[in-house]
């Protein structure tokens, strides 16, 4: 009779062998996801990129019905990453609505804000601004906080004499890549075909 209680008193329970093997696996999966944050976070930022240059890309064609034209910023020098840089400022000034660029909209002026929250203002406590003071000037930035590039050309320029690769304009973000580096030329989201 003894021997029965003891048994039935018994307490099942993990071995150490299975509690380490148990570890074992969880160490090896968080290795696994630790590994994979980087990859993941560049595909979101380029994700958040891509939307970005969307929604700019909107507000240009809005800006170019009531006014006919897009901003201009035509390159006159050979550094095209130079001048695309300038382009932020021209981007921030003609879709924010802060075109005396103190940080805010200029509703007093009645000026057309084309892309909300775009001006420094109203996003520069945001998580993921959308633009800077960089250098003096307000500026468009990406999710890697850099500024966009933007370039474009007067309309009825010949062919032959067209700094963009689009017809209209060229916008692109350099994507946390090196701008003088041809072989990172890879790595930028724009809005056209590479070659």
């Amino acid at each position: 009779m003894k021997r029965q209680l003891s048994s039935r008193r018994r307490v099942h329970a993990f071995s150490l062998i299975e509690l380490m093997v148990v570890i074992g696996i969880m160490v090896v999966l968080a290795g696994l996801l630790i590994s994979a944050l980087p990859g993941i976070q560049s595909r979101v930022n380029r994700q958040k990129v891509e939307a970005l240059l969307a929604e700019i890309e909107g507000g240009l064609s809005k800006y170019e019905v009531d006014h006919g034209i897009y901003p201009q910023n035509r390159m006159e020098s050979g550094n095209r990453d130079g001048v695309g840089v300038e382009g932020a400022s021209v981007l921030y000034k003609h879709l924010s609505g802060d075109y005396d660029e103190d940080g805010a909209v200029d509703f007093e002026q009645n000026e057309k804000v084309y892309i909300p929250k775009l001006a420094y203002e109203e996003n520069e406590d945001a998580r993921a601004p959308r633009s800077l003071f960089i250098g003096g000037e307000y500026m468009v930035i990406d999710s890697y906080g850099d500024p966009l590039r933007y370039i474009a050309d007067p309309p009825n320029i010949p062919q032959d004499e067209r700094q963009t690769m689009n017809p209209t304009y060229d916008l692109w973000s350099i994507a946390g890549a090196d701008p003088t580096d041809p072989e990172e030329q890879a790595k930028h989201i724009t809005n056209w075909q590479a070659n």
